[in-house]
């Protein structure tokens, strides 16, 4: 069972969970950004660097225009620091690979301490047999384990770069180790993006997950940005597709509305302290503010933050991230516990 998360809720971050539910509920009816409290949960970038050249990641195909660098420690743990105590949710990833950076273990020791609960996302190809002990001693309460397909061919043609041997490999020795040291976290999640490619490996997936022992298999729908990455990557069967395509051209499934509670309930923060509205917006084209010698509080309630929830709430479809995104559509993961 993945960890109750309401062990992590204490009257002030469950104050504060009120107050943004209510503000948001506001907010609809009257068409205006009213903000109670502060996020719930937070996006922290450790780097936008990758080991891999995925065709639909502009991290991994170098096509990000802001810069590349590494999350100083110093300056997540002040973040940190800043953000817990209404807080309680912690992803330490948006683009890149977060094992690059070396102080990641730190990183995730010192939000576990202020009883945040942290979650990873790796492509796997940092975790060894030689450092799975380092891994897991240090271990997020989750992590998300991407691996997108069950042979070399279906793996590579997406995972560019990599290889299924390598991410089975590492998989393998994470879960072993963390048997062997009766370890509860990190609560395992297999990811696996469901493409045209490797769609008929989906029993497959279910058998292997449960082979290795992972704790919860998850089919994710695949994000596009052209009409041809959709002729080339998206799955026949519909269901596991976001999206629709029609005369030469692709759009979301179902409607998209004026409003998106990720602007009330949580943030994303790049590794050099852009603050940006949710985690489709990689390459930082809506920044908000910036957290290096700020207050995150006055980020958050700044006249930018509200200006672009006013935004949203008049016409979220003339904000162009906003039409190639799942917030409030269930398009998106098809979940199964082992």
């Amino acid at each position: 069972m993945e960890i109750n998360l309401l062990k992590y809720f204490t009257v002030k971050r469950t104050i504060n969970a009120v107050k943004v539910m209510s503000s948001f509920t506001l907010a609809r009816l009257i068409r205006k950004p009213v903000v109670w409290g502060m996020p719930i949960s937070y996006s922290i970038e450790p780097t936008n660097h990758c080991n891999l050249k995925c065709p639909e990641c502009p991290s991994g195909l170098g096509s990000l225009t802001r810069p590349l660098g590494l999350l100083n420690p110093d300056d997540f743990k002040k973040l940190i620091d800043d953000i817990c105590s209404t807080g309680f949710y912690v992803q330490l990833f948006f683009q890149g690979e977060p094992f690059i950076n070396k102080n990641l273990a730190g990183m995730i020791n010192y939000a576990r301490k202020k009883n945040m609960y942290v979650s990873i996302s790796t492509n796997g190809h940092f975790i060894n047999e030689k450092n799975v002990d380092t891994v897991v001693k240090n271990a997020p309460d989750k992590l998300i384990y991407s691996i997108d397909g069950l042979d070399e061919e279906s793996y590579q043609n997406y995972r560019i770069g990599g290889t299924f041997e390598q991410a089975d490999t590492g998989l393998r020795a994470l879960i072993n180790k963390k048997k062997e040291l009766n370890q509860k976290h990190p609560y395992v999640e297999l990811q696996f993006i469901v493409m045209k490619q490797n769609e008929h490996q989906l029993d497959e997936v279910l058998k292997y997950g449960k082979d290795v022992g992972v704790d919860k298999v998850v089919f994710k729908t695949m994000q596009i940005s052209s009409y041809e990455n959709a002729l080339k990557f998206l799955p026949s069967n519909k269901k596991y597709r976001r999206y629709i395509i029609d005369n030469g051209s692709f759009r979301i499934k179902g409607k998209i509305k004026n409003h998106c509670f990720a602007l009330w309930r949580t943030s994303v923060i790049t590794w050099d302290g852009k603050v940006v509205p949710c985690c489709f917006d990689k390459d930082a084209e809506y920044e908000l503010g910036l957290t290096n010698g700020k207050s995150f509080k006055d980020v958050w309630h700044s006249d930018e933050y509200n200006n672009f929830r006013a935004r949203i709430l008049g016409d979220r479809q003339s904000v162009s991230m906003c039409t190639n995104c799942t917030e409030g559509l269930k398009v998106n993961i098809f979940e199964i516990e082992q």
